[in-house]
Order: C-alpha cells, then structure tokens, then sequence
C-alpha cells in the first residue's frame, strides 16, 4: 500500500493513541530532541545487536525514500548509534526520520535542523562494530511491536506505531477525536452550562 502523507493531516500522536485505546504507544522516554519536530512514515525496522552501529548505515544505503528508521536498541544508554553525520546522511537519502529506543550524541547539532529525531537520550560514548544486527524484521522498540511497513507517527507528545493493516480505522478514529476535542474547546467550554454538565459527567455524577 502506497503512504500518502496528506492522510495524516490534521491527527496528533494523542488523538492516534485514543483511537487504539492507547496500544501501541512507545514509552514515555522516546522524545523529539526538538519540541517542534515531527515525523510520519512507514517504518524501516533495525534491530541492533550488541550495540552494534554498523547495521544503521546498511539501513541508510538500503531504506527507500520517506521511510521513518525505526531502531531497537533494547533502551540501553551505553552508547550513541547514530550523531550528525548519520543524520545528515539520512536527510540526504530522503528519508522521513530516525525514531531510537537507545542514544544518539550530536544532540545540539541535530536539534538546531529540520531533520526528526526521536531518541531515549544522548551520550557522547561512540558504540560497537560487530556487524551482527538486522532489518526489515519485527521488532520491538520502546515497549512496542513494530512490523516493517507499520506507520509511525510521532511529535512533542511521543511516538505511536499505527499496524499498517489498521491505517484507514486508526485515521478515521482519530479524525473523529479531533474534531470532538473541538468542539469542547470551541463550543462546550465557553458555554457555563455546557461546562457544568461536562464537568459533572466526567466526575460520574450524571
């Protein structure tokens, strides 16, 4: 199935998350290394091992255009696999952004561009070479399986894996709460009335 990034207009990592109860949510730790960054795409799963970093550039020769690499580094915070240079690399091979359950250095560099990055933290101390690790296989990354293909979503709030073969229902879902979250916003919160029985109904008392 061919990605269209238009179809994500106007959703967020909140309104995606609600829409499947809350599953497939990465852990809270995966954050953007800037607030405003951004990132939606099919992911290309690399599954590190023994903080191998060799398996990146396999990833960045062999990913196809606008996919988000997903790496599963088991959330260990012993090294960085991937810094500016990485990054500038993945720009250039037009990929979409880099989500990490692991660290990356280069922060300052990395989060002064236009290039999405999503990690578990930063460290200076550079990782191994073993040439041991894999992609394009199922993976779990920051508490969350990911199949290659699925499509991640992710912004300020965190990062959300959308199972391909659910795009249309998750999309559909989370349009629908967005547009009620709207309507409380524009039309039940100035209402003191409106406001009083939302308030009540929510406490349980209605």
């Amino acid at each position: 199935m061919e990605f269209n990034i238009q179809e994500w207009n106007g959703v967020s990592s909140t309104s995606l998350s609600d829409a499947m109860e809350g599953c497939q949510t990465m852990a809270a730790a995966i954050k953007p290394l800037d607030k405003r960054m951004t990132v939606t795409g099919p992911a290309y799963t690399i599954q590190v091992v023994k903080n191998d970093c060799s398996v990146v550039f396999k990833a960045l020769r062999e990913a196809p255009k606008g996919a988000v690499l997903v790496i599963a580094a088991h959330g260990t915070t012993d090294a960085a696999f991937l810094g500016e240079i990485v990054v500038t690399i993945a720009r250039k091979q037009g990929l979409a952004g880099i989500v990490i359950d692991g660290c990356v250095r280069d922060s300052q560099a990395i989060a002064s561009g236009d290039f999405p990055v999503f990690a578990r933290g930063i460290t200076p101390k550079s990782p191994s070479v073993n040439y041991l690790g894999r992609v394009q296989q199922t993976v779990v990354c920051a508490d969350t399986l990911i199949h290659p293909g699925d499509i991640i979503y992710g912004d300020a709030d965190g990062v959300v894996v959308i199972p391909v073969d659910k795009t249309a229902e998750v999309l559909k879902n989370a349009k629908a709460k967005e547009e009620k979250d709207r309507w409380k916003m524009d039309t039940v919160i100035p209402d003191l009335a409106a406001l009083d029985e939302f308030l009540a109904k929510a406490c349980g008392e209605r």
